[in-house]
Parts: structure tokens; sequence; C-alpha cells
């Protein structure tokens, strides 16, 4: 069991499956194994956290056995204030570009017209020589410890000693915005996301090694399954489930090899002198691109676009679509169950009514539309807003960034007057 430290004494974030749902990453659980606070699975004792419900579920003691766990140690520093990362990251914008590849899916893929990625200031992160940009970025600053505390910069030792650097898979890079246009953050768009097993029933199993793709391009990797405590050795290719019944019939396991998560933090948790993106995570305002020439650093967005409505969607990339689509702002945030980051910020714009956009699955996603009710509880408790579910047909597109692009617009129901 992989475990990573939180500042909560005690408790660790789960990189291993969670025990209840099964999911990796933002469970948790507690050292002695005996509690976890699950964030998918719903259970009568809960609390309310900057990221979603957490759901407590005792563990049986007897029945579950204690496992080897593998604690990642966390040598970060704590995150520096929203105006201090903002000096950096834009520092950061002068020093990086967009590759070729990166800028064929933006106009292609995603159909962004040229001016608005250059507005909306997309970049990639390098492979190589990342040191060199980190060094060129601090030149650009008063300090050499003006990178400590920013998410994704960390202090590696070398041969002559300490030097800064840059963690993070290669990729699209995302800038995620405040209400005051400050850059408190970056998701990256990961060129290549790692693979993962997705196993159902009584079986564990581990990829060994990826393979080179098959003639059809899917991506294929030697695992190792564990068969009645028999290690299997296998060559799976991706979206192939391969699947065991019983001579009866009766379902025993299945295996498939999934393309794991694409959309990363830039952040580095876990490194020397690093930071991690968290406490709390940024939230991305996205407005009209051709608000974003007159939007200046410190100056709210209700100063130069209407505010009162306000849509909310998962994403940063999803948002700046949208935002154009709709000629409104909306707000890209990092999961369906992270909408109580919006609180402060929907207040302190005016807004006075939200409507949500999730993708068109929304009621068939059991864990968005359960975030979904939470969300309505939660404002309806603190707030005064008006709240909306827009809504599709996904034939049209599964997200709202498709069905504007394709032309449509959605029906807005009223959830919450």
């Amino acid at each position: 069991m992989k475990l990573r430290r939180i500042k909560h004494e005690g408790w660790y974030e789960l990189q291993s499956p969670c025990p209840i749902c099964g999911h990796k990453g933002w469970c948790r659980i507690n050292r002695e194994q005996t509690v976890v606070y699950c964030m998918r699975v719903p259970s009568d004792d809960y609390f309310d956290s900057i990221i979603g419900r957490q759901f407590r579920h005792v563990l049986d003691s007897n029945a579950v056995p204690k496992i080897k766990v593998e604690i990642n140690v966390n040598k970060a520093v704590d995150k520096k204030l929203d105006h201090h990362l903002n000096r950096v990251y834009r520092a950061l914008l002068k020093e990086l570009s967009l590759s070729p590849e990166h800028y064929s899916h933006l106009i292609h893929d995603r159909f962004f017209e040229e001016k608005v990625i250059q507005l909306r200031e997309y970049r990639t992160m390098p492979v190589q020589e990342r040191y060199k940009i980190a060094k060129n970025v601090i030149s650009r600053l008063s300090d050499n410890s003006d990178l400590l505390g920013v998410p994704g910069f960390f202090c590696q030792e070398g041969q002559y000693g300490p030097y800064w650097t840059m963690a993070g898979g290669m990729g699209l890079m995302i800038p995620f915005r405040t209400i005051s246009n400050e850059i408190t953050g970056w998701q990256i768009r990961v060129d290549n996301p790692p693979l993962e097993l997705d196993i159902k029933g009584a079986m564990t199993g581990e990829i060994l090694e990826e393979l080179p793709r098959d003639q059809s391009g899917k991506r294929r990797a030697k695992c190792s399954i564990m068969v009645q405590d028999k290690p299997v050795t296998v060559e799976l290719t991706e979206k192939n489930k391969k699947e065991i019944s019983s001579a009866s019939g009766q379902f025993v396991f299945s295996v498939e090899l999934k393309q794991g998560q694409r959309y990363w933090w830039w952040s580095s948790g876990s490194k020397d002198n690093g930071a991690s993106i968290g406490d709390p995570l940024p939230a991305h305002l996205a407005l009209p691109s051709p608000c974003l020439k007159y939007w200046k650093v410190g100056d709210t967005a209700d100063t130069i676009v209407d505010c009162s409505e306000v849509w909310v969607t998962e994403g940063a990339l999803k948002a700046d679509k949208a935002a154009d689509g709709l000629v409104k702002p909306v707000f890209g945030i990092p999961g369906a169950g992270a909408f109580s980051l919006l609180l402060e910020p929907l207040k302190a714009l005016g807004c006075k009514h939200i409507i949500f956009a999730y993708d068109a699955d929304v009621v068939t996603t059991k864990e968005v539309e359960m975030a979904l009710g939470q969300c309505v509880e939660y404002f309806a408790k603190e707030t005064e807003m008006q709240l909306s579910l827009a809504m599709w047909d996904i034939s049209l597109g599964k997200g709202i960034d498709d069905l504007l692009d394709h032309g449509y617009l959605p029906q807005v129901s009223t959830l919450l007057r």
C-alpha cells in the first residue's frame, strides 16, 4: 500500500487503490489502517472539505489484514501566497513557449483560434534543461529563494551543490487564474499518460513494462496477474477487456489495460524544497477571450464583465472554450466535488445565479450526480444564489465545449431558486 503523508498527523493520502472505492488519490487512511475517509462511497458519517465531501468508513480489523506500507516522505514547504505565485509564474511565461505539436492540438482538435491561444497563454513543459529555465526565472526575480514554496519548482542536489529545477511530465501547460487574474497554478495535459490495470474480482496484478503499440496504435503492456496465488505473465492491449467466468457462467474476474490520468497538477510536493499545489487547490476563472487584453492583474473580473451569472464546469481548458462559446464568465474546478472552492470567489464577484455545466453523463455517473446533490445542499445552506443545471443530449457532445463546437446551446433547468 503506497501512502503519502499529509498535514493531519496520523493520516495519509492513499496512492494505492482505496479499500472502499478502489480508486487512487483523494481518499485517506489512518496510521492504524482502521478508518478510511473515502471521497466516492457514501456513508452516514461525513464532513465537507474544500475538495469535497469525505465519508468515514470503519474497517474490520479482523477481516482486513494489515498491508505492508510504503510511505512517500514529504519534504515539501508551505505554498506561498497568491501574489507571490503570480509573480513567479508570469516570469515563467516569458521563458516557456508552445510546441508545434501542442499548437496543432489546440487548433485542430480543440478548435481554438490562433489569437485566442496567444491570449490564454498556454505553454509546453519541456523535457530537457529545465534547470536553465528555472535559472532564467530567478534572474527575472529578485532573489534565489523566490522559487521556494512555488508548486512545480524544487531544489535538487548536484555535483557542484544544490540547484533549482522543475518537476512534472512533458505536456501542454494550462494556467489557472483567480478572479483577479493572478496565475496561481497550472495543470499539465500529459503527452503520454501512465497505463493502469482495471481489475475486478478476487485477484491482483501489476504492469511490468510497456510494449510497442500494436498496428492500430493501441498501447500494450506486459503484466503480472496473481491467479489463485500464482503469478501469470500476460500481454494486454488497451481497451481489450479480459473476462474470466466459471464453467457455470458465473463471473470470476476481469482485467483491462487502461490509460491513466491525463491531467496532472504541476506540483512538487514530493520533492526537496518543493511545494504542493493544494491547501487550497486553485480554481480557474475563464473570461471570454476579448476581455483578456483589458483584464489587469489585481482587477476583479466583475469590473470588466457582468458576473451576476457565472457558469461552472470541470477543468480549465473546458472552461476556456465555454467562456468564448457562451460569452460568459466560466469557472473551471478541479473536480465535481470541489464546489466549495467557489463560495468566496462567487460572493466577491457579486454572483446571483450559478449554472453548472458538467458533462452530459452527469445523471448516469454516480459520483458526479452525488457531488451535484451535495453542491445544491451546500449552496442552499451558505448562500441565496440561484442554482441551475445545463443539460443536453450526449449525442451532441459529451462536454459543454464539444456541444458549443457543434453549434448548440444547452437547456438550462433550475435546481434551486
